[in-house]
């Protein structure tokens, strides 16, 4: 019945378009792609060859009640290289991208000349009678759609990225057609306004302001971006450069880490220019660091958007959170180069930018951190992460097809901020450090303010070196999900065999370290350049340990023997690298369930108490988190009264923080939820911060019914920012113990314009779904999964999968999982890229309750 349906409305659809096509003059018959709504790949191509000069000329009138419209007006000028009679496509106007209501767009006109308004599947058609070879002008007068506004009632900032430019005005909204924009503002009076470029004009009429830019450089329109509202500005001078940081922090503790911010921003910027030989290539560089941000950071030049929870750290930071605000800050800085001054063709090589952004990331803190081992951090950052979703039923490739922009932010993942780092770094090591910054060198040259693609990319490398490429790119970049590794002794052989879980025969080249244990302990590179490889030994092993330098990427099978070393020696291997590594692989072994979580979470407890290095000691509580959701019953409580006793032992504070997080989230024991409680009321440790109290307070709520109001009443008082108790008020009403209400927040969710603050809305979505609730909230599942198309549609590149782990993330249960069962049943042509999603995020679940 839903399948006719969906097939009858289509017909209509496309019946409407063919009659709308016949009835009007100057227009051709289409049926291809080129009308589908979003961005097809064939109109983007289309207009890639017919289209270019591209200029916007834009103005937004912005009132200061957000209920209120914003008002615009847009003027395209670009070069048409077709004339009318041009036979080679039958459509011969030009569609510009909106997905703006149609009775939005007030006016239209076509160089100087008003046309008729005509809206098909998200385009505004511009018939072939009034357009020109040469050039052309065309205006359209409008209301910017909310999606892409984000208001809020003291501020409002627009994110584009990854087709979302067409929800805020006619444009054509794909990456290669790189455009001057040139923005006039009209704003109230009190307020600030940053952009891309600097004001060269503002005048201020009684309680308005109006205020002009300069016109940028090239850019996508993903790229363009302005913030207005009550704002804080700090600037500073470094090396000839301006720097300004816009905010909206109230908190002096945390204003004080404006210093800190400021000297990393002017060091990635001089470290890039050092390695890319490419001055800064903009005309400044700003930063808006915004409560609610979606992401952690977004690249706008000039402009570049940040979130508050990852700049301004709490008062006692845990090294990780450290050095992820070193690494998101010089993240962003490298996009300037990768993503900004040279940009992917199509989103498909979105990852070309992502990869650049984080490989050079690691590389930019490494002098700002000198005492970190930054081999072991990049094994916590990029290997764990991507691992955690390459072992997934939903895991993808590096490089994804990619049909039309409107599934783009469908792609990004920790495939593609993750993996790829870690296939650069093998790149890297198969062709040297020296042809590689070369290669880079001549790439950013050559496409400066254009587009490439990455087959441009290793055409370049490919010239400076010997190595396949090709061949290497096929397998790791083409290719989704990653080798399965086993190692056999024979006598005074070793048999190294890789096998491809998804049998299509492919094998992955890479290198890694194998310690050989026995009469003697000795290590040898493997060098793996097929699906097998057999190693002559001078003595005979009692058994391997893979992988212990952690270059290797895949699943190491273990031996019982290797399993028993491991348990036993892990705590005692002086190689932090190595260390970690080790616990990498038993890790993997246990989610395989060739192992149970009560011997891992025994096995991490052994050493945790005597791990000195924090870095590592991060991924042991993130492990025994995962552990100890698997467990129950006494066993659990164990568990949970050991971590108890370390978080009030454990010598790194960081470390005694991390375990009363992880407490905070997962909590079973009346003990020790009753402690947990009376942290919380005395409100005075050193550890915690405002946010941590925060959380806190929600999870008491949630588990001690009888106490939640007046634990929430309490700690709303004790918050002084103005954003934060909005925060709080908004996720607090997830934690009401009536039904009613809570069917109620959930039924609100699913319509779009309750749920456009993202993380707060996953933040309500995961405690309307928590494990405290899973016999109650399963009914959720459905219709949450129903609303997940919408979700993508009305939401953010990363709402999507924040969506369905905030939903699933909790479950465990056999009902929980029938529920995504029959819901992928029941929608067998569901999108391959948001199934992956539903896939990655219900692993979990799948795990707990499948052989």
């Amino acid at each position: 019945m839903h399948q006719f349906k969906y097939q009858l409305s289509l017909w209509i659809s496309f019946t409407f378009t063919m009659l709308l096509f016949g009835s009007c003059s100057g227009y051709k018959m289409m049926n291809g792609p080129v009308f589908n709504p979003g961005v097809s790949l064939e109109l983007a191509e289309l207009r890639k060859q017919e289209v270019s000069g591209l200029k916007y000329k834009l103005y937004f009138k912005i009132p200061e009640d957000k209920n209120e419209e914003v008002s615009g007006k847009v003027v395209v000028d670009f070069m048409l290289n077709r004339t009318n009679a041009d036979k080679t496509n039958e459509f011969a106007g030009v569609l510009l991208d909106c997905r703006i209501n149609k009775d939005k767009i007030y006016k239209v006109w076509a160089n100087g000349r008003q046309v008729k308004k005509w809206i098909v599947n998200e385009h505004i058609v511009i018939p072939e009678s009034v357009v020109k070879k040469g050039a052309n002008q065309i205006t359209v007068q409008f209301v910017a759609e909310d999606q892409s506004l984000n208001r809020n009632a003291e501020y409002l900032y627009t994110l584009l990225v990854p087709d979302r430019a067409r929800t805020l005005f006619p444009c054509f909204d794909q990456p290669n057609l790189k455009a001057e924009f040139s923005l006039q503002l009209d704003i109230p009076a009190r307020w600030t306004a940053v952009s891309n470029t600097a004001i060269i004009n503002e005048k201020t009429t009684n309680d308005r302001k109006e205020i002009h830019f300069a016109p940028t450089e090239p850019l996508s329109t993903y790229l363009f971006s302005f913030v207005a509202g009550l704002l804080n500005r700090t600037e500073q001078f470094q090396n000839g450069q301006k720097i300004a940081v816009y905010h909206r922090e109230t908190d002096p503790q945390k204003l004080m880490q404006l210093d800190t911010i400021f000297h990393q921003v002017f060091a990635s910027i001089k470290w890039m220019e050092e390695y890319t030989g490419v001055p800064y290539p903009f005309a400044k560089y700003d930063l808006i660091i915004l409560p609610g941000f979606q992401y952690g950071g977004m690249e706008h030049t000039g402009a570049t958007l940040y979130n508050d929870r990852r700049m301004f750290l709490d008062e006692h930071p845990t090294p990780d959170e450290e050095l992820g605000r070193t690494l998101l800050i010089a993240h962003e800085t490298a996009h300037m180069w990768f993503g900004d001054l040279v940009t992917m063709n199509w989103f498909n090589d979105v990852w070309t930018k992502e990869v650049f952004a984080n490989y050079f990331a690691a590389r930019i803190t490494e002098p700002l951190f000198p005492d970190v081992n930054h081999r072991l951090s990049n094994l916590r950052t990029f290997y764990i992460s991507s691992l955690g979703e390459d072992r997934t039923p939903g895991t993808t490739s590096i490089r994804q097809p990619l049909d039309n922009l409107r599934n783009s932010g469908l792609i990004y993942g920790q495939i593609i901020y993750n993996k790829a780092p870690i296939v650069m770094e093998k790149l890297v090591e198969l062709i040297g450090q020296e042809a590689f910054q070369s290669g880079i060198q001549e790439y950013l040259s050559t496409y400066a303010y254009g587009n490439a693609t990455w087959d441009d990319l290793v055409s370049i490398l490919d010239s400076k070196t010997d190595a396949d490429l090709k061949q290497f790119s096929d397998v790791w970049v083409n290719q989704k999900g990653m080798p399965e590794i086993d190692m056999e002794l024979k006598g005074n052989r070793l048999i190294v065999r890789q096998r491809d879980l998804l049998n299509r025969g492919i094998f992955w080249p890479q290198r890694f370290n194998v310690t050989l244990c026995g009469k003697k302990t000795i290590s040898r590179e493997i060098n793996l350049t097929d699906s097998i490889l057999e190693l002559p030994l001078d003595f005979y092993p009692d058994y391997v340990l893979p992988n212990t330098d952690g270059r290797g990427y895949g699943r190491f099978l273990l031996s019982s023997e290797a399993v028993q070393y491991i348990v036993d020696n892990w705590f005692s291997e002086k190689d932090e690298v190595c260390r970690l590594s080790l616990l990498m692989t038993l890790y993997e072994n246990y989610q395989s369930k060739s192992l149970s979580p009560s011997l891992i979470a025994n096995t991490l407890l052994k050493g945790l108490p005597i791990e000195s290095n924090p870095i590592i000691a991060s991924a042991l509580v993130g492990y025994l988190n995962s552990c100890v959701n698997d467990l129950n019953g006494e066993p659990r409580l164990f568990i949970e009264q050991r971590m108890y006793e370390l978080y009030q032992t454990h010598k790194l504070p960081s470390v005694r923080l991390q375990l009363l997080r992880a407490l905070m989230s997962m909590v079973v024991s009346p003990d020790v939820i009753e402690a947990l409680y009376g942290i919380w009321s005395d409100g005075k440790s050193e550890l915690l911060s405002e946010r941590d109290y925060m959380t806190l307070s929600y999870e008491l709520a949630i588990r001690m019914p009888e106490r939640s109001a007046a634990i929430l009443a309490k700690q709303r008082e004790r918050i002084t920012n103005p954003d934060r108790i909005r925060e709080y008020d908004y996720v607090a009403r997830a934690l009401n113990h009536d039904t009613t209400r809570l069917d109620n927040l959930f039924e609100s969710l699913l319509i779009p314009s309750n749920r456009r603050i993202e993380p707060w809305t996953q933040t309500v979505l995961y405690y309307l779904n928590h494990p405290t609730r899973q016999d109650y909230s399963v009914k959720y599942i459905r219709p949450a999964l129903d609303a997940l198309r919408d979700v993508q549609r009305t939401g953010d590149i990363f709402f999507p999968r924040g969506w369905v782990g905030a939903l699933l993330g909790g479950y465990r249960s056999m009902d929980a999982y029938q529920e995504v069962q029959d819901f992928l049943k029941d929608n067998p042509q569901y999108p391959p890229l948001l199934k992956n999603k539903i896939l990655q995020a219900a692993y979990p679940l799948f795990r707990c309750n499948e052989d």
